[in-house]
């Protein structure tokens, strides 16, 4: 998406100010206010906490005034006496009293008002006492009044008061008719808005800086909508109202009227100045090709965006405009995959030539990327990282810093050190507390991903309600796309988990198709895995098949698809294991779980590394290859204990046990039933884990084991607690598709 610090009004700015009946409105109301201050009630007010109450909440009531739209005065009446804002009543009555007089003695009392406004501002009996300051934003205002109604003349001073009588006889006709129909109000009002330049600026320049750093704050689609043709309405040449309008698109991947808009806020924004015409328009063009390009990206036109983007290069290139060139390149690393490095380091040393360090500090992490994708060095990746930290710092990037954090904890993940990625996705929720600065926290792509990141990980440690809690804090943040892709994929993982664990095949498999629509491949994994479960071994083998032809046909090096790859590979071992056994043991098993352990060692995809491991251990004590079956889970169980779920890590131990008691047959049978014990204890843990993340089955796969090992110690009173402990949890659970794959971890 296009930045919001792109969006630049367009056109020549009014060298006159309309006088409106809403702007003498709330003149009088500035007026009123001041000479209140000087009367003898607010003086002698005994409280003084509540005249500091008085002063701050009109003031905050005028700036609200100032910056937002026109409105009638029946709406400026409500606020005035809304619980919302403590206003004097002897104030209001005086407000009222004067519009009263004003209405009703003629254009005479409308010049002894801004005569008045004179002698508030300019006191000339004690200048250093005067209650407004001239360069406050309320005296700027009152200055600006002054100048533009003494430019004018007698037959538009009397325009102005015809038109506040029409303003103020609208109110007394809304009262009456409110008094019937109060719901219509808002309606009523939004017709009437009115926008002056200032105003939509201002209000453009807001709501462009929450799209891009919070937008949980900015105003929902429809109503951004609604504001944007009413500011349109009132400034139709305004070409920031139409890239605000684009960037609103954005956010509910409307094609049509994004494009639209953007081509409509060019349009907008070209200079008539012949003299400089030329050279404007050529510098128009060309960030108009960039943002063309930037716009068919995010609907996924990649021909379209490619074509644009070299249109922008090439008008770059002829008016020699490197900063877009530079723009242009970073883009281009996205579009194409010829070259990418040599792209990327030219794009990161021109930048840095040009002392366009965004660019430079982006481009440094897009390169850290491009290592990943490529399995380069880690140590590599993340200094290539920490130099992008530096110049962040340096300027104060909030969004580049955040992305930062949110691409280490995503390597980590990657690289399966669990732990890390989640002290990662921490740091960087730290960094945005809203106790701590909340008008320079940065609230974008990165906050999105470390808030999935955190859920996902108390996902699997078992902990539900913190998952839900977690999940509706980020649908509330980021409730629109592109960001809520991020949040869906973890919600319907967590669901597929869940029915998972559960087996509730049928869940679990709506859930996989939902995750298939956000990530494709994730999708077609998930899905594999229930019909593995489901032991419907031809479909999940048809998954998988799927996922590894896509794999070998692209003939690709990225980093993300090996680790789908990989994953693939395994779920393929699990079929081949699970449709023999237990006739017999498939010799292929084993070397297909070598080679994908050769695989993920080469991709420093350590997490898969040990899960491969941990079924190579499975495939040993099948075959009766007990020594060596511990042997390899020696190996890979600190990074299991240390970095893994608790289902995984519960397998893992119950593996673990049962190569214990299998290779205890060479043991003396004191030595053997002092272990056997042990192994019952350990037993308990690996029970709790399975019990927290409700895979109950699996409980009950623990709980016999345990039994049959308290029996062979002749302990029956705790086999028959864990007998009766399995009665009860069969009992409780609803009957399902039982399968047969205790065997394969």
């Amino acid at each position: 998406m296009a930045s919001a610090k792109e969006i630049q009004s367009g056109g020549k700015k009014p060298t006159t100010e309309i006088i409106t009946p809403h702007k003498l409105a709330l003149t009088i109301l500035i007026r009123n206010f001041c000479l209140y201050r000087e009367d003898e009630e607010f003086k002698n007010m005994e409280n003084g906490v509540l005249r500091c109450k008085y002063r701050r909440d009109f003031c905050v009531l005028i700036l609200r005034l100032l910056q937002s739209p026109e409105i009638p005065l029946l709406e400026l009446y409500n606020l005035l006496t809304s619980n919302k804002y403590h206003i004097p009543q002897s104030l209001f009555e005086s407000f009222d009293t004067t519009l009263v007089n004003l209405n009703t003695q003629g254009v005479g009392s409308l010049l002894d008002v801004t005569e008045s406004l004179q002698k508030i501002i300019n006191r000339p009996d004690d200048p250093l006492n005067t209650i407004i300051a001239k360069s406050s934003i309320i005296g700027y205002y009152l200055r600006r009044f002054i100048v533009y109604f003494d430019k004018l003349t007698f037959s538009e001073v009397t325009g102005v008061y015809e038109d506040f009588q029409r303003y103020f006889q609208e109110m007394c006709r809304s009262s009456k008719f409110m008094n019937n129909q109060e719901d219509n109000l808002e309606t009523w009002c939004n017709d009437q808005e009115q926008w002056s330049r200032r105003q939509a600026e201002l209000f453009i320049a807001t709501q462009a800086a929450l799209l891009s750093n919070n937008e949980g704050k900015a105003l929902p689609p429809p109503e951004l909508q609604k504001r944007i043709s009413s500011i349109l309405k009132s400034n139709p040449d305004l070409s920031g109202a139409h890239f605000l309008l684009y960037l609103n698109y954005l956010r509910v991947d409307e094609y049509c009227g994004a494009l639209d808009s953007l081509l409509h806020s060019f349009d907008r924004n070209i200079d008539p100045d012949l003299k400089c015409f030329n050279d404007e328009k050529s510098k128009r063009h060309r960030f108009a090709a960039l943002n063309l390009a930037i716009l068919h990206y995010h609907f996924g036109h990649i021909e379209e965006a490619l074509a644009a983007l070299k249109e922008s290069v090439k008008i770059s290139q002829e008016a020699n405009d490197n900063v877009c060139l530079q723009h242009a390149l970073s883009w281009l690393y996205r579009l194409t995959t010829v070259n990418e490095d040599k792209l990327i380091i030219h794009c990161i040393l021109k930048s840095s030539e040009l002392s366009l360090s965004y660019t430079a500090s982006l481009g440094l992490q897009t390169f850290g990327q491009l290592g990943c994708l490529h399995t380069g060095k880690t140590y590599a990746i993340f200094e290539t990282l920490a130099k992008s930290d530096m110049i962040n710092c340096q300027h104060n990037y909030k969004d580049l810093i955040s992305n930062n954090y949110s691409m280490k904890s995503s390597l980590w993940q990657l690289y399966g050190k669990t732990e890390m990625s989640s002290l990662w996705s921490q740091l960087l929720l730290y960094q945005n507390m809203d106790s701590v600065s909340p008008s320079k926290a940065f609230y974008g792509e990165g906050f999105c991903l470390a808030v999935c990141n955190i859920a996902n990980h108390l996902l699997m440690q078992g902990e539900y309600s913190l998952v839900n809690c977690v999940l509706s804090f980020a649908k509330q943040r980021f409730p629109h796309e592109p960001q809520s892709h991020l949040w869906m994929l973890s919600e319907n993982l967590y669901h597929f988990t869940r029915a998972m664990y559960n087996e509730k095949w049928a869940e679990a498999q709506s859930a996989a198709q939902k995750i298939m629509v956000v990530d494709k491949w994730e999708g077609y994994l998930r899905l594999a895995e229930v019909y593995f479960y489901k032991q419907d071994y031809v479909e999940a083998d048809n998954c998988v098949e799927t996922l590894l032809d896509q794999y070998e046909n692209d003939n690709t090096d990225k980093f993300s698809d090996r680790y789908y790859y990989v994953r693939a590979k395994i779920l393929k071992a699990e079929i081949q294991f699970a449709s023999t056994f237990p006739d017999s043991i498939p010799s292929g098993t084993v070397t297909i779980l070598n080679n994908c352990l050769i695989e993920s060692q080469t991709c420093q995809l350590d997490y898969q590394s040990v899960l491969i491991q941990l079924h190579i251990a499975n495939c040993m004590l099948s075959m009766g290859l007990t020594g060596q079956a511990l042997t390899v889970l020696g190996q890979c169980l600190v990074q299991i204990v240390g970095h893994g779920g608790c289902y995984d890590r519960a397998r893992a131990m119950l593996l673990y046990v049962k190569c214990l008691v299998a290779d205890s047959h060479r043991m003396a049978e004191d030595e053997r039933k002092k272990l056997i014990l042990d192994c019952a204890g350990m037993l308990e843990q690996v029970k709790e884990d399975f019990r927290k993340v409700e895979a109950f089955s699996r409980m009950q796969d623990v709980l016999f084991l345990q039994s049959q090992l308290y029996s062979v110690l002749n302990m029956r009173a705790e086999r028959n607690k864990c007998a009766l402990e399995f009665r009860l949890l069969d009992e409780e659970q609803t009957p399902k598709n039982v399968y047969t794959l205790v065997k394969f971890v």
